[in-house]
């Protein structure tokens, strides 16, 4: 790695904006990154710029002091949209800017808005419009996203001692939650399996519906477990679908049907958590649940969860496994040959290892929090 211009990038009690990603996996482990930066400046005032999807999983985190919407569909769409954010976080004079995000855009907004500290990697041929910054080959992102983040910050002298992943479950919203598992007929002492059949942004991605349906019941005839899918409103027919497949397995959809922060909450409660490389896997990680991953074209050295209760279900002697292609030539047998005995053997591991703890006693294991951090929404922004 290259570190250009090398300084300190000392803000001392000064304001700080953060950029996260546009991805909730990559914004769940940002939030290692988050820590680092307050535990390195505890007197600033530490401000996420952050897209209104991913606003959830940041909702309340600890380590920051406001979050400002970024509503690139609403207000802040277009040149127009984004010139007006410009002028806004100009309004704020930060005195410094972290570029979690890897775009252009991002450093030319931190730029426009007169920000005299820009700090990111020089990704999507941005170098010019930071003043910190770090070159990186493309094999030095061969290692997990949570690692590559912190060597930017540690570049350029901040603590990066600890790593650990920070999502605090609202205290109310985990009520919610408990009040919809009496509603569906879950009581608090009978143990939960998540699975995410789902992944945002590549259907290679996807293990078969007919292999999570036939998991599904196998694990019913051996657990007395009720089995949670969880998804995006893209994604509440492929729950239905998987339902219907899995027959007396009585599985729940809930696909669609939960908001994010209402999902995270019931995730938390779940002893185990089977799922694609997806975002929901990395909630589960950052709350500790248990969790079983099914991998085929995308690369375990970027994107596995970062846990230590992990169970990969993989095939690396199929050539082209880890192509991280949208788009397959070669049948896509990286998943073919993930096999519903795999699976399944996957399972009775981790059970075996860590046990399938019930509600009850992973409500008792999760952070709740009563303290909801600011939000700075698109319109309070356009009558700012």
């Amino acid at each position: 790695m290259d570190f250009v211009g090398r300084r300190s990038f000392d803000m001392g009690g000064g304001k700080i904006l953060v950029r996260s990603q546009n991805w909730i996996g990559d914004v769940v482990i940002a939030t290692a990154s988050l820590g680092c930066i307050r535990r390195s400046f505890p007197e600033a005032s530490v401000s996420v710029l952050a897209k209104p999807w991913v606003i959830p999983i940041l909702a309340h985190n600890p380590h920051i002091d406001e979050l400002i919407e970024y509503d690139g569909e609403g207000l802040h769409k277009g040149m127009r949209g984004m010139m007006h954010l410009v002028r806004y976080l100009r309004s704020r004079r930060f005195q410094g800017a972290i570029l979690l995000q890897r775009a252009f855009e991002a450093a030319l907004i931190a730029s426009l808005a007169g920000i005299p500290a820009r700090m990111g990697y020089t990704t999507d041929g941005r170098g010019l419009l930071l003043t910190h910054k770090l070159r990186s080959s493309k094999k030095e992102f061969d290692v997990p996203r949570l690692e590559h983040d912190l060597k930017l910050l540690e570049g350029f002298g901040l603590n990066v001692e600890e790593k650990g992943l920070v999502l605090p479950i609202g205290a109310s919203q985990m009520g919610k939650a408990q009040e919809r598992l009496q509603e569906l007929g879950v009581a608090m002492d009978e143990p939960l399996i998540g699975f995410s059949p789902g992944a945002v942004g590549s259907l290679l991605k996807r293990w078969y519906p007919e292999r999570f349906a036939e998991l599904a019941l196998r694990i019913r005839n051996t657990h007395p477990a009720r089995i949670l899918l969880f998804g995006a409103p893209d994604e509440e027919t492929l729950g239905e679908e998987i339902c219907r497949m899995a027959g007396n397995a009585e599985l729940i959809n809930l696909a669609g049907r939960t908001s994010l922060e209402e999902a995270m909450a019931l995730i938390g409660l779940c002893g185990l958590f089977v799922t694609n490389d997806s975002g929901l896997m990395h909630v589960a990680a950052a709350l500790d649940v248990p969790l079983v991953c099914i991998f085929g074209p995308t690369d375990p050295r970027r994107t596995s969860p970062w846990s230590k209760r992990y169970k990969l279900v993989r095939d690396e002697g199929v050539d082209c496994y880890g192509c991280k292609m949208r788009k397959c030539d070669q049948d896509h047998r990286c998943m073919d040959v993930v096999t519903v005995e795999r699976a399944y053997a996957g399972v009775l591991e981790v059970i075996e290892r860590f046990g399938l703890d019930d509600p009850n006693r992973r409500r008792r294991l999760l952070t709740l929090s009563e303290r909801a951090v600011p939000i700075i929404t698109a319109d309070m922004q356009r009558h700012s």
